[in-house]
């Protein structure tokens, strides 16, 4: 009887700490930044550097659940009919359907759960392959050299936390930026032009998920309950 309490009460504490991520992830999309080069209606918001932190704080499991939330969300409120590119099948329906499930971001959480090479070696050189196999990517090809980044820093140092978060910031932005270019078009231009945003963006995004990072640690051993009762060592965030 005991042991199904505990049982019982540990399902609990997992079911409410991924609705808590889960919630936490999708109130992030509130935080507006900017919009994408090309379009008017995608932007970069927080989720950005909350979604990939799913991986860093869950198992490969509670991550694929939390971006199936965000889908279910979508599908059930807004609209979104993940399976339209079936029926109206094209390159870029299919690509930006993949951008409306957070692709990106949850292959950016692989690169938080796990530091197979699969993951922060191979997935950036197919996205530099892919990406320059495009006719306008093959003319933008200095783009895509952003991506020998995660590579690079894999075989450097696989724990700094600074380092893991650029690593997991430029996988998004490799498969972002495929799927992009093409389901949106857009010149070789305006691909070269982005270069040196780029830079800042991506600096700026690993910042924020170390200091996020930081402060769900730390949250992540301390209950709210217990902070006001004098009591420690109650997650909130961990899935």
């Amino acid at each position: 009887m005991k042991a199904q309490k505990i049982k019982s009460s540990a399902l609990k504490n997992k079911v409410g700490h991924f609705l808590s991520f889960s919630g936490l992830v999708g109130l992030s999309k509130l935080c507006k930044i900017s919009y994408l080069v090309g379009s008017f209606l995608a932007l970069f918001s927080g989720i950005n550097v909350m979604a990939p932190l799913t991986g860093a704080f869950g198992t490969l499991g509670s991550t694929v659940a939390v971006f199936g939330f965000l889908t279910l969300i979508k599908v059930l409120f807004f609209g979104f009919n993940p399976l339209l590119f079936f029926v109206k099948y094209s390159t870029a329906l299919l690509a930006v359907t993949l951008l409306k499930l957070h692709l990106p971001g949850f292959c950016a959480s692989l690169g938080w759960r796990t530091n197979h090479w699969s993951v922060h070696v191979a997935l950036p050189l197919a996205c530099m392959v892919a990406f320059i196999l495009h006719p306008v990517g093959g003319q933008a090809y200095a783009y895509s050299l952003y991506w020998l980044i995660p590579v690079v820093l894999y075989f450097i140092n696989k724990k700094h936390i600074f380092l893991r978060a650029l690593r997991s910031t430029f996988i998004a932005h490799a498969v972002g930026s495929v799927l992009w270019i093409y389901g949106v078009p857009m010149t070789s231009a305006l691909w070269l032009g982005l270069i040196p945003v780029v830079f800042i963006e991506r600096i700026v995004f690993a910042a924020s998920m170390v200091v996020t990072y930081q402060v769900l640690s730390y949250l992540s051993t301390v209950n709210v309950s217990d902070l006001v009762s004098g009591k420690k060592n109650t997650s909130i965030f961990t899935l």
